[in-house]
């Protein structure tokens, strides 16, 4: 190992995904300025130093091989002290068993009936900004939609929304590594605690109260692990549909042409998420070498980190021509937003649920919209996911 430590990586390119001045900027401006600057592959003195993959070819690579690229460490750098996340920092074969445990709850012909009742969420949230003329999006309708549908279905206290949505917020935004991070998932993990005891004494009609008398494998799910599959689930759920939804948004603000087709024909909105996943994705993925390996040439060594921009997928320019640009009428959409191989996102079928109908109901309530006037610049935060703190719009009453 120390052999290995002492090894010269290279090429090196300056980049800090947490601080990257053209990140913080616009998000993805920066992550384009990567793509076209950066090597596919090299390696960033900050945060301990690790590598990055910044080639499609490579990002998927990394991705569908979890016996050399582990999931064990979801933070860069690798913190052992980071809460668990099953099924997420599980390496086959271990990860197998709890992704199928949990794949039936998500998958389509489940979620369906909670379509009716997205459409109800999302029609509420509309109609109170509607009359307006104006909105803070994610405060009003990009916070509020996901997480409201999210927090009934795994059956956590919607009058705590606001709560759950700052700690998910204060999280994200202080770093996976650092003890602010620690000091968030310990108030997280308490809350989940009381959660599970609750519906462990009464169990109601919900997904936690069906983990928790669920068979696995001829047992019971053990409190450490129901414990870290909600952490997922909370970590996950109130903070990524949010950003596809405020990213997507703050692009239609700015393409009246798209506008006008979402309005027109609502059959092609589908088409217009996954495009706008695909221009927009927001995560970063860290992997941490099991062994050592070679990748596009280079020699990379057990216990290093690499970082993953999701990306460098949807906008590699083999996959999706002229990348840059967003194109209602791809033949193919080629992206990873909701990542791949054996960790793709499990929530995939829902997230399209939900943004699908949300782009239905707006454009048949409101229609055409603009980015707000205002003196003050968009604020993004970087990290392993990005978003955008807010996203003034406004538009005809």
């Amino acid at each position: 190992m120390a052999e290995s430590l002492d090894r010269v990586r290279a090429p090196i390119f300056d980049f800090d995904f947490v601080a990257d001045p053209h990140v913080l900027k616009d998000v993805h401006d920066g992550y384009l300025r990567l793509k076209k600057t950066a090597p596919p592959l090299f390696w960033t003195p900050h945060h301990g130093g690790h590598w990055v993959a910044n080639s499609a070819d490579l990002a998927v690579k990394v991705l569908r091989h979890p016996e050399i690229f582990s999931s064990k460490f979801l933070s860069i750098p690798p913190n052992p002290h980071q809460p668990r996340m099953i099924p997420e920092s599980l390496d086959p074969p271990e990860h197998r068993p709890f992704r199928q445990l949990l794949r039936p709850f998500f998958e389509g012909k489940a979620i369906a009936p909670l379509e009716g009742r997205i459409i109800e969420w999302t029609e509420d949230l509309v109609s109170r900004v509607a009359d307006q003329g104006e909105c803070d999006f994610v405060k009003s309708i990009g916070g509020p939609l996901p997480i409201s549908v999210f927090m009934e279905v795994f059956g956590f206290p919607l009058d705590r929304y606001e709560e759950f949505r700052k700690l998910a917020l204060d999280y994200f935004a202080s770093g996976s590594s650092t003890p602010e991070a620690m000091a968030y998932a310990g108030q997280i993990q308490t809350i989940l605690a009381e959660l599970i005891a609750a519906r462990t004494a009464e169990p109601k009609d919900d997904l936690l109260s069906a983990l928790i008398t669920i068979d696995f494998e001829g047992r019971k799910l053990q409190f450490d692990e129901l414990m870290s599959i909600c952490f997922l689930m909370f970590v996950a759920a109130l903070d990524t549909v949010t950003n596809a939804l405020t990213f997507g948004m703050r692009h239609l603000a700015n393409d009246p042409s798209l506008r006008q087709r979402m309005m027109d024909d609502a059959d092609c909105i589908p088409q217009a998420v996954e495009e706008l996943l695909r221009r927009y994705t927001f995560v970063s993925t860290p992997r941490y070498l099991a062994q050592d390996t070679e990748l596009d040439g280079i020699q990379l060594c057990k216990g290093d980190s690499i970082l993953v921009p999701l990306h460098s997928i949807g906008l590699d320019n083999h996959l999706n021509p002229d990348p840059e640009v967003v194109k209602l009428d791809r033949p193919n959409v080629r992206h990873g937003a909701f990542g791949s191989g054996v960790h793709t996102c499990l929530g995939l079928h829902l997230a399209r649920m939900e943004m699908i109908n949300f782009y239905k109901v707006w454009f048949r309530r409101i229609g055409h919209f603009s980015m707000a006037k205002s003196n003050t610049p968009l604020k993004f935060r970087a990290g392993s996911v990005q978003s955008l703190e807010a996203l003034p719009i406004q538009w005809d009453v």
